[in-house]
């Protein structure tokens, strides 16, 4: 009778454990891994600046030609 209630309240327990420590190791994994690309490797992120002034990248492949424009009229 008591080990049935006590089973049932560990297994609350760490439903509520397991729930809150994954939340806190998944905030810091993701945190820790941003601060790491962040400081190491900023172009995987894709704010690596091209320009004095801008983080836009150049378009490639898109070259205009006016043949290329005709065809598809």
């Amino acid at each position: 009778m008591i080990k049935k209630i006590i089973q049932k309240y560990i297994r609350i327990v760490q439903k509520i454990f397991i729930t809150i420590a994954l939340f806190i190791l998944y905030i810091a994994g993701f945190g820790i891994t941003l601060i790491l690309v962040v400081i190491f490797n900023r172009g995987l992120l894709g704010i690596e600046k091209k320009g004095k002034n801008t983080f836009w990248k150049d378009a490639e492949g898109y070259e205009a030609d006016l043949n290329e424009c005709m065809k598809e009229v």
